[in-house]
C-alpha cells in the first residue's frame, strides 16, 4: 500500500479548494510549527510539512524555541500564536525535551501545552476536544481529526481494508499516533475488535496478540524491536507507522518489510508509506481549520472513495 496515490488523491483536491478559499476570504491558510530545540529528524519532517503547504497554495512557518524553555512558557507561547490571525493552523512537532514529555500531573507538561493551542486551529489533534471528539467518533461531527490516525483511515479506505468485526492489534502507545489510532479503529468509525500493545503488556501475550490480528498498526520506532514474518497471521494488513533515521541517515519503521510482505494481505513501506498520507492529512486539516477560522464550520469527514 503505497501512501503516494492517497496522498495525490487528498492533494488533487485541496489544489481545487484553496484557491477558492483565498479568493472569498482573501487569506491564506497559514500553520504554525512549534518547533523546540535541535531535532535532525524534527527538521526534517517540518520541512516536508512546509513544502507541502507550499505545494497547494498554503503556507507554513516554524515558530522556533529554545530546547530549554520552560513547559509554562512553551504553553503561554503556543496560546499567544493560537490567537494570531495570522495563523489559522497549530502544530506543536515532538518529540518536545525530555523535561516537557514527562508525565507528572502535578506540574506543567506536554498535555497542557497541547491543550493551549486553540481548539479550532488543532490541526495535529492532540488537544482535549479533539481527544473528546474522536472518543465518541461521530465522524460526522469531528472537526479536526488527528493527522495520523486520518492519514490511516483514508488509507484503509483508498486500498479496500475492512475493520468492522475484524481483530486489530495496535503496538505502541504513542500520544500522537498510537492512542488516535485505537480509539478510531475500536469506536464507531471502524467498529474492529482493538488490542493495545505496548510495553507494560507481557512479551508473550505481545506475541500471541499479534499473531492474531487481522489488521495491525506499530508504532515503536526503536531499533531494538522488528516485527518479523513469523510473527505475523497470513493475510494481516500491516500499517507500520513508525519511523527512525539510523546513523547512515537511512529511515526504517518497525516491519521486516521484504519478508512480511510475503505473508501479508498489504502492507506500508517505510518510506513511502504512511508518511506522505499524514502530510496530506495535515494539509487537509489546516484547510478545515481556517474554514473554522473565518466562523465556516467544517464538520465531519468522509472516507467514501471516488
Amino acid at each position: 500500500m503505497l501512501g503516494k496515490p492517497v496522498a495525490d488523491a487528498i492533494e488533487a483536491r485541496l489544489r481545487s479548494e484553496v484557491p477558492g478559499f483565498v479568493e472569498r476570504y482573501r487569506q491564506t491558510p497559514t500553520l504554525a510549527v512549534v518547533l523546540v530545540g535541535n531535532n535532525a529528524a524534527s527538521e526534517r519532517y517540518v520541512g516536508k510539512k512546509i513544502e507541502a503547504c507550499a505545494r497547494l497554495g498554503m503556507r507554513a512557518e516554524a515558530k522556533r524555541f529554545a530546547g530549554d524553555i520552560s513547559a509554562d512558557d512553551l504553553a503561554q507561547e503556543v496560546s499567544k500564536i493560537g490567537r494570531s490571525p495570522s495563523f489559522h493552523g497549530v502544530l506543536v512537532q515532538l518529540p518536545l525535551p525530555h523535561a516537557i514529555e514527562q508525565h507528572d500531573a502535578a506540574t506543567t507538561n506536554k498535555f497542557d501545552v497541547f491543550d493551549a493551542i486553540d481548539p479550532n486551529k488543532d490541526v495535529d489533534g492532540v488537544g482535549r476536544d479533539a481527544v473528546a471528539a474522536l472518543y465518541r467518533a461521530q465522524q460526522e461531527r469531528i472537526r479536526l481529526m488527528p493527522g495520523t490516525a486520518l492519514a490511516v483511515r483514508r488509507m484503509m479506505a483508498f486500498y479496500g481494508v475492512v475493520t468492522e468485526g475484524r481483530q486489530a492489534v495496535v503496538v505502541g502507545r504513542n500520544d500522537i499516533t498510537s492512542k488516535p489510532i485505537m480509539h478510531m479503529l475500536g469506536g464507531r468509525m471502524c467498529n474492529a475488535a482493538a488490542v493495545w500493545c505496548h510495553r507494560h503488556v507481557a512479551p508473550e501475550d505481545q506475541r500471541r496478540l499479534i499473531r492474531e490480528a487481522d489488521i495491525l498498526v506499530t508504532a515503536v520506532g526503536t531499533a531494538s524491536y522488528r516485527i518479523t514474518a513469523d510473527m505475523v497471521k497470513p493475510g494481516v494488513a500491516v500499517f507500520d507507522v513508525a519511523t527512525r533515521v539510523d546513523e547512515a541517515g537511512k529511515m526504517h519503521g518497525d516491519v521486516d518489510f521484504a519478508a512480511v510482505r510475503k505473508v501479508a494481505s498489504c502492507i506500508t513501506p517505510v518510506p513511502r508509506g504512511v508518511g506522505p498520507v499524514t502530510v496530506a492529512a495535515l494539509c487537509e486539516n489546516l484547510l478545515r481549520a481556517a474554514h473554522l477560522t473565518v466562523g465556516v464550520e467544517q464538520a465531519g469527514y468522509s472516507f467514501a472513495v471516488a
